[in-house]
């Protein structure tokens, strides 16, 4: 090989060593951004009472903002007549959650009533995506000491909110949204799946949540209890997706 040949075999082994030492690895440099971009810290967005005839238009607008994923606390009997939203929901990447089988107030019903409510719908959920909700949120937050014992026998975490939209009630839009900015890091977002207004806010929230710096993540255990209001507390919190 010629002398000229040899210095430029030489001169491109060194720029690629000079690039490689300066070059963050893929991995660290994706942490690194994704370290940036979740500077303020990780909310959990939720959706309760579904899946409903909504809730493919939901996952498109989490996908549209930038594969956004959130939480679903389901219904037994919703999930029985929406089996397809039960199963994208997971397939998709999203946690799913026990919401009762009826929506019943479970503190009002008798002790074997209100257990069937959660055993029944964790079995739904399970048949339709292999896998067993680990979460569960009672309907209106009403629970006692009764209902999270039953929850914790059938292996579920109790969940209640930070920050209610109320946007069950009529509120417009930007009400909705206003509402949900109000979460704290680690907070979690009460919504609710088959609203028209909530779907036009699920992209608005997550602009806002990104000006803080603050970036959607899953319901982990919390060992310090959380207040969901005065004279409530529950064991939960938000976390980055692993």
């Amino acid at each position: 090989m010629s002398r000229r040949g040899r210095t430029r075999i030489w001169l491109g082994a060194t720029v690629a060593m000079l690039m490689t030492s300066f070059a963050l690895p893929p991995a660290v440099a994706q942490e690194a951004g994704s370290t940036r971009r979740c500077s303020g810290g990780y909310v959990a967005i939720t959706f309760d009472d579904g899946p409903t005839d909504v809730t493919a238009e939901y996952l498109k607008a989490l996908r549209d903002a930038g594969r956004v994923r959130a939480t679903f606390f389901v219904t037994g009997t919703l999930a029985e007549g929406h089996r397809d939203g039960t199963r994208r929901i997971v397939a998709e990447g999203h946690q799913i959650g026990n919401h009762s089988y009826t929506h019943a107030n479970l503190v009002e019903l008798d002790a074997a009533t209100a257990f069937a409510e959660l055993r029944d719908t964790s079995r739904v959920i399970r048949t339709q995506t292999g896998r067993a909700p680990t979460l569960f949120r009672p309907p209106f937050g009403s629970t006692d000491v009764r209902t999270r014992r039953d929850a914790a026998v059938l292996g579920m975490t109790e969940v209640i909110w930070t920050a209610d939209t109320v946007d069950w009630s009529g509120i417009p839009t930007e009400t909705i949204v206003a509402n949900a900015l109000t979460v704290k890091p680690g907070g979690i977002i009460l919504l609710h799946d088959g609203l028209q207004t909530t779907l036009a806010a699920i992209p608005k929230i997550i602009r806002g949540l990104a000006e803080r710096g603050l970036c959607a993540g899953r319901i982990v255990y919390s060992r310090t209890p959380v207040q969901a209001w005065p004279g409530l507390t529950f064991h939960g919190k938000a976390a980055p997706w692993r």
